[in-house]
């Protein structure tokens, strides 16, 4: 279930809340490397096709990726946009490859990122499945964070799956 707000250690919190980008900071204290997955099957979740109500799941473009820090699993990222944005500002997102979302996410100023949404830990939730579909050990998860990035009224979901593994990382503030 999606929630609002999350609970935990309070370092850990202040980044699932942090709005800015995840990856330029891991990249400060880390080995950074982001590896797009290729979907045999490309399936929507009811959340991500919810926030896109009129679209199809035709309609819709979907890019996964594993984020890892040291060599270790940190995070599982999903972002999904309906595919006529991919002609404007979003076409970018079909090039990143094995490059973060952020590389064109945090160059424009005028980019909105909505509030986040959370959930804990679900084994048989849609977004387990998806990390398992993945080739992860789903017991790994310690939370999911969803949010929209919006650019002239065109919205990109991006869906974040944050491991044990980010635990371990050490950020300065």
């Amino acid at each position: 279930m999606w929630q609002k707000k999350i609970n935990g250690k309070s370092e850990f919190r202040f980044w699932l809340s942090n709005k800015r980008s995840l990856s330029k900071r891991v990249k400060n204290i880390a080995k950074f490397q982001v590896i797009q997955i290729k979907p045999a099957i490309i399936k929507f979740l009811k959340i991500e096709r919810d926030k896109f109500r009129n679209i199809r799941d035709g309609q819709l473009y979907l890019r996964e990726v594993m984020i890892y820090a040291d060599g270790r699993p940190i995070m599982y990222a999903r972002t999904v946009t309906p595919k006529i944005n991919l002609r404007g500002f979003w076409r970018g997102i079909k090039g990143l490859q094995d490059n973060p979302l952020s590389d064109i996410i945090f160059e424009k100023k005028v980019i909105n990122r909505s509030a986040f949404i959370y959930s804990v830990f679900s084994k048989n939730d849609d977004i387990s499945k998806s990390v398992r579909n993945s080739g992860h050990n789903v017991s790994n998860i310690l939370v999911s964070r969803q949010s929209l990035f919006d650019y002239n009224n065109q919205s990109v979901l991006l869906t974040e799956v944050f491991f044990k593994n980010f635990e371990y990382l050490r950020f300065n503030k």
